[in-house]
């Protein structure tokens, strides 16, 4: 089954700053943890049965000598609800809804800014599933709070969506100053549109919807 995602965009007051429109000013980090698994972009089979609901899955990483306790972010993509959950060891064993995407990345519960890893996507199994969703976009440039230009004009959108099923026919973009933006632009092949005009002392933030 074909899919398309509808990505809405609006506005908010913002501060004020020198970044150029189109880039964001994010923290590298100086350590990266090697996330191991589950895969990225994969529909997870393993992991131990619990109910029709749950199964349980033990998420795994490349251990790293300086950190003492690692921190688990965790998302359901189906409704952008987030755990944190805390690991002395190099793995970490959570209690999933089944039929469910959801993203993690793992970071240094002391350092997470420096100490951190890239966030993966997958799906966990569930029963008589044939298609799947795709996973919510997430925004690339600007980010959520990020500040542009006082001088600037016009905004990049870049953002990236997955697909399980590799099917994502475009993308329609909604953009405005209020929680229920109208549509901006429909039927984009690619995840970029550019020369969006802002106002300056705005904030560009994302949420979207597949």
């Amino acid at each position: 089954m074909k899919k398309k995602i509808g990505l809405f965009f609006f506005t908010i007051a913002l501060v004020n700053c020198s970044a150029d429109s189109d880039l964001v000013d994010i923290l590298a980090p100086s350590t990266v943890i090697n996330l191991t698994f589950p895969k990225n972009l994969s529909e997870c089979t393993e992991g131990t049965w619990v109910s029709d609901t749950e199964s349980e899955l033990t998420f795994l990483w490349e251990k790293i000598d300086i950190v003492e306790t690692y921190k688990m972010t965790l998302t359901d993509l189906n409704n952008s609800e987030t755990q944190e959950l805390e690991s002395t060891e190099a793995q970490l064993k959570v209690t999933l809804k089944r039929g469910t995407p959801y993203s993690w990345n793992i970071s240094s519960a002391s350092n997470p800014n420096k100490i951190r890893s890239e966030t993966w996507v997958f799906f966990n199994e569930g029963p008589g599933l044939e298609t799947f969703a795709p996973t919510p976009a997430i925004a690339l440039s600007p980010v959520s709070g990020a500040s542009i230009s006082a001088t600037s004009t016009v905004v990049n959108l870049r953002w990236k969506a997955e697909d399980f099923d590799n099917d994502i026919i475009g993308y329609d973009i909604y953009f405005g100053e209020n929680n229920d933006p109208g549509i901006f632009e429909t039927d984009l092949e690619n995840p970029q549109f550019n020369d969006i005009p802002v106002t300056s002392r705005k904030n560009i933030l994302l949420e979207n919807s597949n």
